[in-house]
This record gives C-alpha cells, structure tokens and sequence, in this order.
C-alpha cells in the first residue's frame, strides 16, 4: 500500500516537473514582446495647404473690414447730408453780406485806382510848372527811357521828380537792368518800380503811400495796393545803396536790386 502510494506521488512530481520544463521552453522558444511603437506624427500638409488657412483668414478680414466701413458710410450718410444743407443755407443767409462786400471791396479798389491816377497827374503838374523852360535833367543814354510822349504818367512824373530833386531820393524809375529802361511801359516788366513820393506802380500792382523821408539812407512805407482786383497792405522798404541804385524790400519776400532809368536827352 505504501509503495503504491509513494508511487503514486512520484508520478505526481514527474508530471509537475515536465509542465514547469514546458512551460520554461516556451518562454524560451517565444520572441520578447516589442517595446510600444512612438506615436506617429502626422505629415506636414503640402504648402498650398498650409497657406490656405492664412489667406482664408486675410480675406475674411478685409471683408469684415470692408463690410465695416460700409456701414460707417451709411450711418454717417444722414449727418452728411444734414451738413450739405445746413452749408448751403448759410451760403444763402449770407449771399446779401457777400454780395455786399464784393461791391465795398470793388469800390475801394476803385477809389485806390483814381487816388493813384489822380497823385500822378498832380506831381506832374506841379514839376511842369516848377520847370518852366529848363532843360530837364538826363542821365546816361544807356538807362534812357522812351520819349516822354510814349511813357504813362506816373513814369513820367517819377523820372521828372527825380530829375528835379522833388521827393526823397527813392523817387524813380527803376529796373533790373539797362537795357530794360527803354522796355518800361513798352512791354511787360517784372523787374520794375515806377515810384513818386507818394506812389508806387511794380508788376502789375499799383500802391499808394505817404511820403516818408529817408533815415540812414532807408526807409520804409505802408503802401495800400491793388494787385490783380485785391486790395492789400504792403511793408516796402527802400534803400539807396548809391544815387542811382535801390534795394527794394517786401516784408514777405527777399530783398531786389534795382537801377535808375533817365528820360532821353
């Protein structure tokens, strides 16, 4: 009985040993397990791809920027308008104001006008009968002017006064050159200044101004011109640098030289 028994266990522990040696052979026989594979990345999508999200988004903002401004436009469209209308009545409020000082205006440019014709035709009256039959006084022939008969009165008057000694020295005619003392009143000049005591004719503009004597061989007026249909205020400065040689200031502008032009002899 024993014996059986013994046996019995022995092919017990046989059986254990020969499942445990299969087991190990198995283990042995079968590969390790693979370490976890890194996640895949995805690919980078192709360019066109990649740009197109950055152009859809640009275009959906100048739209919206568009769209924006559209409606500011429209919901300012009423105040605009309101403005135009308002603008216009005032225009129209004001029309007989305007009308008026265009009309003051246009007299005022008038008067300056026949102030200035009328201090011209004086001082050469008056040189006239101061020179009896003297000989009037001439310079070199070549700053003559043309004959008297062929130059406007002021010019005329201006030349003669300071022919005669009347008025401050500044008192001439006056241009940028020589040979442009025969072109005054023969054709347009815009270096020129024709200027008795108490006017000034320049490039097409006509002044007229108290008479000021001259202090350190200089002096400045406030004439009162007409230039091109306007009255305005000017500040001239004169300044003799010699008898026949002027600078004439203008407070917006530099400095001009300028030379004595004679009547012919």
């Amino acid at each position: 009985m024993t014996t059986f028994r013994t046996f019995l266990m022995a092919g017990a522990l046989s059986a254990s040993a020969l499942l445990v040696a299969c087991e190990d052979e198995k283990a042995v026989q079968a590969p390790p397990n693979p370490p976890p594979a890194a996640e895949a990345q995805p690919s980078p999508p192709p360019a066109a791809e990649a740009e197109k999200p950055a152009i859809e988004t640009a275009k959906e903002g100048l739209d919206k920027l568009r769209d924006a401004a559209n409606q500011a436009l429209k919901d300012a469209q009423p105040a605009i308008e309101d403005a135009r209308k308002a603008a216009e009545q005032a225009l129209k409020d004001a029309q007989p104001t305007i009308d008026k000082l265009g009309a003051s205006i246009s007299e005022i440019v008038k008067k300056a006008q026949d102030d200035f014709r009328q201090a011209t035709e004086e001082l050469e009256k008056r040189l006239n009968e101061l020179q009896g039959d003297r000989p009037v006084v001439t310079g070199d022939p070549a700053t003559a002017l043309s004959p008297p008969e062929k130059l406007r009165t002021d010019t005329r008057a201006a030349a003669k006064a300071a022919a005669a000694g009347v008025g401050p020295a500044y008192v001439g005619v006056w241009v940028g050159q020589a040979s442009d003392c025969a072109k005054v009143d023969q054709e347009p000049l815009e270096m020129v200044a024709v200027i008795t005591p108490t006017t000034i004719r320049r490039y097409e503009s006509v002044c007229n101004m108290a008479e000021t004597p001259l202090t350190n061989g200089s002096a400045t007026v406030e004439a009162q011109c007409v230039a091109e249909g306007e009255a305005e205020t000017r500040t001239l400065t004169f300044s003799l640098l010699s008898p026949d040689r002027l600078t004439l200031t203008a407070a917006e502008g530099s400095g001009v030289d300028l030379m004595r032009c004679h009547l012919p002899g």
